[in-house]
């Protein structure tokens, strides 16, 4: 008989072309008069700068600081920006480097984070947080760090390079395609994980076609939501492997989107309703292969190698893996991840 537990955590979403508007309203609703907005530099800088000029009297100012995986010496100068302006809330404005920071701040403050994400792996949606420190990237859950409301503007993803898209998009899909064998997994998860497959099939693809696609854009936006709504579930081989070489200094998306062909594979084999899934999301009795035939159309890195994977290090991280006892769909051991990552290098 079917057994399980579905924790809904609170969230408001406020999807809509031009949404970005709205940020100071929705600053005024969470009761807040001193927000720090939190960006990556270059281009989040000027989204930031935007937010910024919106929020008027009631930003504290930009930190522009944000990079990807989160250093530790990177949280605590957030941190430090943060306490400095006596900040009651945060507006992280931006990809998975800016929320990301934005959490590793609430995290140790407690402050409420608006999330307005310009890309789809949808970490906005998530409890999670990762702080790299080393060679080692530490991830956690803690509801001090989920969003407390998002904004989602199309408009703000239509200068998104087709990698970025294509890289984000993926990122996002390998979230779906683990929550369907993952354990914890709900009724709920399993049909949100499966319309944001939907979705993704068809719209991502027209994205990177046509940067320019409304559409199109709009429709990821609502699957990347989606997906990062499923990570309520616990993570496996594919998330704790991209965690791994994270921690290596590989850039996070696409560490996930050259994986995920390899890790679906070898995961398939032990879940059959996990492959039925995906076949009918996808539209193909071989979702592996589906999801390397995507991948190969997208132009991005198609192999570790060529985003910076050192091949002496597949001992390591598969002694790390290893070590984290994974058991579904099926155990791992040293030897299927070093498979998993020759066939992927």
């Amino acid at each position: 008989m079917i057994s399980f537990t579905h924790d809904v955590s609170a969230q408001r979403v406020v999807f809509a072309a031009g949404a970005l508007a709205r940020v100071d309203e929705e600053a005024e609703r969470l009761g807040l008069s001193r927000v720090l907005v939190v960006a990556t530099p270059g281009s989040g800088a000027r989204l930031g700068e935007k937010v910024v000029e919106i929020l008027a009297a009631r930003s504290v100012g930009l930190h522009a600081g944000a990079v990807i995986h989160v250093p530790k010496v990177v949280a605590e100068a957030g941190l430090a920006a943060a306490r400095a302006a006596n900040a009651d809330g945060l507006v992280a404005a931006g990809g998975g480097s800016a929320i990301g920071l934005a959490k590793a701040i609430a995290r140790e403050t407690g402050l409420p984070i608006i999330a307005i994400p310009t890309t789809y792996s949808g970490s906005e949606a998530t409890s999670i947080f990762g702080i790299t420190d080393g060679a080692r990237k530490v991830t956690g859950r803690d509801a001090k760090v989920m969003p407390r409301t998002i904004i989602y503007d199309p408009e703000l993803t239509l200068g998104l390079p087709a990698s970025v898209s294509a890289a984000s998009g993926m990122n996002a899909i390998a979230h779906c395609v683990e929550s369907f064998w993952a354990d914890g997994r709900t009724p709920v998860t399993l049909a949100l994980a499966s319309e944001a497959m939907r979705r993704f099939a068809k719209s991502l693809p027209a994205v990177v076609a046509n940067g320019a696609d409304r559409d199109a854009r709009g429709e990821c936006l609502v699957a990347g939501w989606l997906s990062g709504t499923v990570l309520s579930v616990s993570n496996g081989l594919q998330h704790k492997l991209a965690h791994v070489l994270g921690g290596l200094g590989l850039p996070h998306a696409e560490a996930h989107a050259i994986i995920l062909p390899h890790v679906t594979r070898f995961n398939l084999a032990a879940a059959p309703e996990a492959k039925a899934r995906l076949a009918e999301a996808l539209g193909s009795d071989d979702p592996a292969a589906a999801i390397a035939n995507m991948l190969k159309q997208f132009p991005i890195p198609q192999r570790l190698r060529d985003i910076g994977f050192d091949a002496g290090k597949m001992d390591f991280v598969a002694g790390e893996i290893a070590a984290q006892s994974i058991k579904s769909p099926r155990p791992v051991a040293v030897a299927d991840v070093r498979e998993v990552l020759a066939g992927a290098n």
